[in-house]
């Protein structure tokens, strides 16, 4: 078994399940997750565990699959502290291979995906991204690249390709008619909170809502207050140790097993988190000076 220092990898393109077209790099190996299909020599494709029906962590087939198995565990395991959770597939190989310091681009994958239910998932029923600690995740995410972009300036060639990563608040604006449509309606329900806007901490009202047992008319007023609130709301509040606490809030590890956060089962309280986990992302980024 190679050790980490005798690795085979020399230059890796991440691409995630994200929507949009994709096609394999001309270069160096090319890793793609769970049920994306492809073929090649260079391609690599790396599943967790249960999603193959496995015990271990991880399935990878393809070239050296022993090897980053391993590495991939190891990893997975790194994280999983800082998560609270065991983290995606797409952030391990990030954090693998950022570890490395090889030539690495990644596409198809902001670590945001969204957690709007949509009306066609019965309470039983859950979002895959729904077991993931996702703004964990982009903390983690921005703290290796910045630590590459300061090896990068001492001449060291580890800056991870990632436009993805970098979120602006521009990035939102980009929706669909039908997206369009349902914020209008949105907007139009009147948020009936005992917090005006003008003292508000968000942080607050949402870790309130997290202590709600079951879904309440006044608590789904408030999370559409929050979901409309500006981005300078929450910056006037902001503390990394209140986002520590909010990342905890916004995801399910087990949801097989555990009821979970109300808003997560829901599918009309659903339609207003991805918003505010934008603005929270947004926030991480601003802390971090991730600009």
């Amino acid at each position: 078994m190679l050790p980490i220092e005798q690795s085979p990898f020399k230059k890796v393109t991440i691409i995630g399940n994200a929507n949009g077209d994709w096609a394999a790099a001309k270069h160096g190996y090319t890793i793609i997750f769970n049920g994306t299909v492809a073929t090649g020599n260079q391609i690599i494709n790396v599943c967790n565990g249960p999603y193959a029906g496995s015990t271990e962590d991880f399935v990878v087939t393809g070239e050296h699959s022993q090897w980053l198995t391993q590495q991939l565990s190891r990893v997975a395991k790194e994280l999983e502290t800082k998560l609270q959770c065991w983290p995606s597939s797409g952030l391990v190989c990030f954090a693998l291979f950022s570890q490395l310091g090889i030539e690495l681009s990644l596409s198809r994958m902001s670590l945001l995906p969204s957690l709007n239910r949509g009306g066609a998932l019965t309470e039983s029923e859950h979002l895959p991204c729904v077991v993931h600690n996702w703004l964990g995740e982009r903390r983690i995410a921005i703290e290796y690249h910045l630590n590459a972009k300061e090896k990068n300036i001492e001449g060291a060639n580890s800056l991870a390709d990632w436009p993805e990563l970098l979120l602006t608040e521009e990035s939102s604006s980009s929706k669909s008619t039908l997206e369009q449509t349902k914020e209008q309606n949105r907007a139009q329900i009147k948020p009936r909170s005992s917090m005006s806007c003008d003292n508000l901490d968000p942080f607050t009202l949402f870790i309130r809502l997290s202590e709600q047992k079951h879904k309440t008319e006044s608590g789904l007023q408030n999370l559409v207050l929050l979901s409309q609130l500006q981005l300078s709301t929450w910056l006037n509040d902001l503390s990394q140790q209140k986002l520590l606490v909010i990342e905890q809030l916004l995801f399910n590890q087990h949801p097989q097993t555990t009821t979970g956060f109300w808003y997560l089962s829901d599918n009309e309280a659903s339609a207003y988190l991805d918003p505010i986990r934008f603005k929270l992302a947004l926030c991480q980024q601003h802390l971090l000076g991730y600009n």
